[in-house]
Parts: C-alpha cells; structure tokens; sequence
C-alpha cells in the first residue's frame, strides 16, 4: 500500500539514507581491513575495492557491473555490504546465480559473514522445482507399482526427506523423474493435496512470499519472477526487495532468452489439437473436417522441415561439422494453411468456451492458451521480417522428432525492461568473465555484454575488472603450437597432429590433465586416439554417468585425463595436482546457428563484434579451471596455431591481451622445463611444512 509522504519527509528519507550508507561504508572498511585479517582471511585489495564500489552504488541507487578475477573473492564482496544493509533496514535481498553448487557455496559463505558480524538473518536456498519430492505424485506413482523393489523404495522415501540427496540410496532418474514436482500449482496442492500441511517446496513457496531474509535462487527463477512483475502477474518471490545480485552474469542473456523461448514438436502439437477437438465436442461435422485439415497441413509442414534437417546433415556431414541448432527455411507454403485452420478453430473453440454453461464451469484456460500460443507461432513465421528467431533440433526419428524454437529478437531490451527498469529495485551485477577484449578504456571490454543487455551506461557504474590475485606469473605457463593444420577447413589433419601433441603434452604431466572440447565428435575421435597411446585412465564427458561422478573418479585417479565439453568449461572446479594441465583442443568459437547469425547480421564485422567476443569469454572460462586456489599451479595449451606468432589472424592479441596468464611460450622444451620446476618447487614446499608440523 502506497502512503503519501510530503516533500519534507522525502528529504529526511534521502538524508537518512545517505547517513546510512556513509555508515555502511565505514562498516565494511573496518571489515576489510581490520575485521578479516584478524579472523585469519588475506587482504586482497581487489575484494575490498570491489565491495567499496557495490556500497557506494547501493547508495545511489545505481545499477553497478564488474568484473572480478577468480580468487578475487567476489562472494565476500558483494554480501558484507548487503548484510550490513539488511542489518539496518531488515528487507529482504536477492542473489541469483546459474548453479545449484553456487547457490550452496554462497550459502556457507552467507553464513560464514554471519558468524563474524554476530547478525544471522533467515536465508532461504531457492532450488529449482525438480530437485524436491512431490508426496502427491510419489503416492500415486508407486501405487501402480507391484513389484517388491518399488515396495521397498517407497517405505524408505516414505520415512522422510524432501529431496533427493536426502537419501543414502540410489534413486533412479526415471523414478525420481516420476515423484519429484513438475509443475507446482498452489491452487491444486491447497485443494486436492494432504500432504501440503508438511510439504517442503509448499512451504518453501510460501516462504518466499514472506521472508525477509536473504533469497539465494538461480537466474530461471528470478528471471520468471521479474517476468510476471512486468505483467503485473502474482509474483513467485517477494516484492520487498530493493537489491538483487546476479552472479555468474555471464549466463543473464541466455537465461532471458530461455524464458521467452516457445517450443513445440510435433506430439505437442497433436495434443493441442486432441484437446481442442474434446473441447469443440458436439459442434457437428464442420469442426471435424477443419482438424483433418490441420493434421494434413501439420504433416506437410513437418515433412518439409525433415527435408532441411537431412539436407543440413548431409552438408555438415561434408564439412566435419555439428549441428546443434539447425536453421529453418520458413518458405513452406503449407505453413499459410496451417495458420489458417488454426485460426479458424482457435475462434470456434473460444465461441463454444464463453458460450457453453458446461465450459463456463470448467477451467480450460491452458488449452485455449495453447491453441493461441500455436496461432501466434505460425503467424510470426510466416512474417518475411519476423520479431522472432527460429530454429530447429532433433530428439527422436523422422518428423516426430523435430521440435520448432522461437525466441524474440530483441532479448537485450527485455533484460533491461526486467533487470533495469524499475525504480524499485537495483541490480549488482558480476563475474569471473563478463569482458571480452582490450580497448584504450578498460570500458570497452565490457562493450559485448552492454550489447546484449542494455546495461544502463548513464544510470549504471562500470567498475575496472578486478584482476586475480593468484600469483599466474609464477604458477602458470600458456604453450601455444605452431604450423597445425587449420582446425576447420583441414581437420582430419588437424585431429591426427592434435592427438600427437596432447601424447606429448600429457607425458610433461604425467596426465593430470583436462581436455576441454568445442565439438563432441573431435571429443570422441581424440579418446579413441589416446585410448591405447597412454598409459593413464582416460575419462569422456558422456550423457549415461553424472557430471559429478565423473569428476570424482578424475580427483581419485590422480593421473588420470578427463575430457570434456559443454559445461565443463565453466561448470567444474578441482582443487590440487590432478588438474595441473590444462588443454584447449580448439579456439572455442561459436558454432553457426540462427542466434549467432541473427547477431552477426545486425552487425558491421560480425567475426569481431560477434564471434570474437563470444569466443574469449569461453576461452576465459575454460583457462579458470587450471587455477583454483592459491597452491595450484600448472599449464595451459592451446592446440590452435591461430594464436601462433604466424597467425595473421586480426584477433590474436585481443585474446592474449584478454587472458590471465601473461607468460606464454611455443618452445616445447620451455613448458617442460617450467612444468617440471613447478614440480620441484611444490615438493619443496611440502617437505618445508612436513618439517614445520
């Protein structure tokens, strides 16, 4: 409820508020330089020169961007003058970041803060829906289970817990798929649900309507939140706040796009049309003959697009490439048609749900929705300078396992409506590796992400990225190659030299390496290269076993060499010697696909202000995993002679400019004898504490 407060009461507010901030600000000082070092913790000037400017911005109510190496301790930063806010004004925060094992390391450090300030608000660890036990849906699942082993697991799900690490046994995907929530309706679980009383996710929902404490959530639902804030919908999260975080914020943009993102397959589309067909019950003959029409156009349609996707494979296939995302040729004359009777049953279906006492008593809202959200799809396609870009993937054979994306062009302006337009809030926002390049102003390094976002420049404060305070001069070394075969126009070549090269490399090591991949098929032709040519356990990234799993035989093995792609360029950390080599297998460049291309179309040099960027930051991503901590030490090599002193590439030093480690070397010998000192050098250190304890 808004209350009107005069212009002298304003005034006092804005006095009050300066007076407070003045006093934060002498807080966190005190905390940085005084507080801290005597609890033990490193002074990293970086870590206070950040949380300095995040106070000084929380004062003026300024959206602030700002890079922050790793080791910074970006974490500290941010919170202790957020929690000496709450301390003051008792509202609640919010800090979302893009993983679940984020989300519980701020948690332990939230609480870590908190021991040291003696002040211990509420926190609420938001995870996503899928992650908690639906009671509703477990009940219903194992009653049509006869067997003993579904038995025996329900009794021990049934003694307790709420998700699924609770238990100390295995709970199978296909299972836990089946009992988790899938998607929760407050409505449904307050009036058919008896276990609502003690449900966690009920509770936890609610919880976040009410707290005013510190909300730690993930991007998706944050981003959902501000969604239906925008359209003046009921909110899943508290209005209160006046501050949220985004960490990892390198993720913002795609994580906006997904929310806006529509998909349907050609299933999807068929139970859209059953239910309508249900819905339009008792109409006659017409309503009949018009969804055997649809299914005919459907068919052409989805005909046609399995056309392209085997005409994209065919020459992806030729060239040694993948597709992830395929692009679609919209000149298919059946889509009109499609569109057509859409429409047309679209209308009938909602004459018969606003005229029919039966209907009007019934909640079919999501199936006439459906029916307009496929009306609109189709209608966008067929628009020759459409709003929105399309794509296309398979999950299945044939047609049946085509599924059609569509996203809005303009995903920045909607990441600045939600994100920087309302007055009500202020959005700190920071990262490892949100620059990308190296201008005369440490400003233009951040020029790709302002793109992306409409980061607010004249109502926002762009904070100098905050180098590492790991010490890369000593501990790390960049070896780079020279005349490799081009990675793309010859890349059967290329593999064969790359494999030899990383034999080479991993005897420096003796494994203990992690190979990071753009591409799953160069993955899986390099392990079956170096399968039976070295002599350590080979791992592969791959769908049947867990990320985690995966990492722990790698930390257990110590040898071992593990290979990877996706999110293992940003989405692991291993501490210690067993990843002390560190390989990129190729530039990490963009795969082409409609997104890409629709950002390199709007663009003067697409390879600069496109691809350049978006390849640094992942390169930035992939060399953060060699250093995690101040003990660790290693090498990173780049099998990609683009980089070489040869190159002409007009890239090349933007991308030495932009990385951590600055000493780098193509003599083979130069990074045997540093790895080996480096060696030499830790076993000293270790033998010097030995004898110290």
């Amino acid at each position: 409820m808004e209350f009107w407060i005069s212009e002298s009461g304003k005034q006092e507010q804005k006095r009050k508020w300066k007076q407070d901030f003045k006093n934060i600000g002498e807080d966190v000082y005190t905390f940085f330089i005084d507080t801290a070092i005597k609890m033990g913790f490193e002074d990293r000037e970086g870590q206070w020169d950040m949380s300095f400017e995040i106070a000084d911005a929380m004062k003026k109510k300024q959206h602030i961007l700002v890079e922050a190496g790793v080791g910074i301790g970006k974490t500290f930063a941010y919170i202790v003058p957020l929690l000496y806010y709450h301390k003051r004004y008792k509202k609640p925060i919010i800090i979302a970041t893009s993983t679940i094992a984020l989300q519980e390391q701020l948690a332990a450090d939230v609480k870590v803060i908190e021991n040291i300030l003696g002040y211990h608000p509420e926190i609420v660890l938001a995870k996503g829906q899928n992650h908690f036990l639906c009671k509703y849906r477990c009940d219903e699942h194992f009653l049509c289970e006869n067997d003993e082993t579904a038995r025996k697991m329900y009794e021990k799900i049934d003694k307790g817990g709420c998700q699924k690490t609770d238990w100390d046994f295995y709970i199978p995907d296909n299972i836990w798929n089946q009992i988790n929530v899938k998607e929760f309706n407050p409505v449904f679980c307050r009036q058919n649900c008896v276990h609502k009383d003690y449900c966690f996710y009920y509770g936890l929902r609610q919880e976040l309507l009410d707290t005013d404490g510190i909300i730690l959530c993930n991007q998706d639902l944050l981003t959902i939140n501000l969604k239906k804030r925008y359209s003046y919908s009921k909110e899943i999260i508290t209005d209160k706040f006046q501050f949220v975080v985004i960490d990892e914020v390198h993720n913002l943009e795609n994580k906006v796009r997904n929310s806006y993102t529509m998909e349907v397959s050609y299933t999807s589309l068929q139970r859209t049309m059953e239910q309508a067909r249900k819905l339009t019950r008792g109409l006659g003959y017409t309503i009949d003959l018009k969804i055997k029409e649809y299914y005919k156009h459907l068919d052409v349609v989805f005909d046609a697009l399995y056309l392209q996707i085997r005409k994209q494979d065919e020459f992806a296939k030729k060239y040694d490439k993948e597709i992830e995302r395929y692009s679609i040729n919209r000149d298919i004359p059946a889509l009109q048609g499609l569109r057509d009777c859409v429409h047309d049953i679209f209308l009938e279906v909602s004459i018969q749900f606003g005229a029919d006492d039966y209907y009007r008593n019934k909640d079919h809202d999501a199936e006439v929705d459906a029916l307009e959200l496929q009306e609109t799809l189709w209608k966008s396609m067929l628009k020759v300078d459409s709003d929105d870009i399309f794509w296309m993937n398979v999950k299945g054979k044939g047609k049946k396992g085509i599924n059609i994306f569509s996203c809005p062009k303009d995903v920045n302006r909607r990441t600045e409506a939600l994100f920087f337009s309302d007055s009500k809030f202020t959005t700190i926002l920071t990262s490892a590796t949100i620059t990308s390049g190296v201008g005369d102003k440490y400003e233009e390094g951040y020029k790709y992400f302002i793109t992306n976002t409409n980061f607010p420049m004249e109502q926002g404060f762009i904070a100098e990225p905050k180098v590492s305070p790991f010490n890369y001069d000593e501990h790390a070394m960049i070896y780079y190659t020279e005349d490799m075969p081009h990675p793309s126009h010859e890349r059967k070549k290329f593999i064969e030299k790359g494999i030899d090269e990383i034999v080479r490399l991993l005897e420096i090591s003796e494994g203990k390496a992690l190979i990071l991949f753009t591409a799953k098929s160069d993955m899986e032709e390099v392990y079956e290269g170096l399968t039976n040519r070295v002599p350590y356990k080979v791992l592969m990234q791959h769908q049947t076993a867990s990320q985690s799993d995966i990492i722990a035989e790698f930390k257990r093995d110590i040898n071992s060499v593990l290979l990877g792609t996706g999110t293992y360029w940003e989405g692991i950390s291993v501490e210690g010697v067993a990843l002390s080599n560190l390989i990129i297998f190729r530039l990490p460049f963009p795969v082409p696909e409609p997104i890409i291309d629709y950002k390199m179309s709007i663009c003067k040099d697409g390879l600069m202000e496109v691809l350049v960027p978006e390849m640094i930051i992942k390169l930035k991503q992939g060399i953060g995993r060699l250093i995690r901590s101040e003990k660790d030490f290693g090498i990173v090599s780049i099998i990609d002679s683009r980089v070489g002193e040869k190159s002409k590439a007009k890239y090349k030093q933007m991308i030495w400019d932009a990385l951590p480690v600055k000493n780098k070397t193509s003599n083979f010998d130069v990074i045997r004898e540093f790895y080996n000192l480096l060696v030499e050098n830790n076993d000293e250190r270790r033998k010097e504490k030995d004898n110290n304890d």
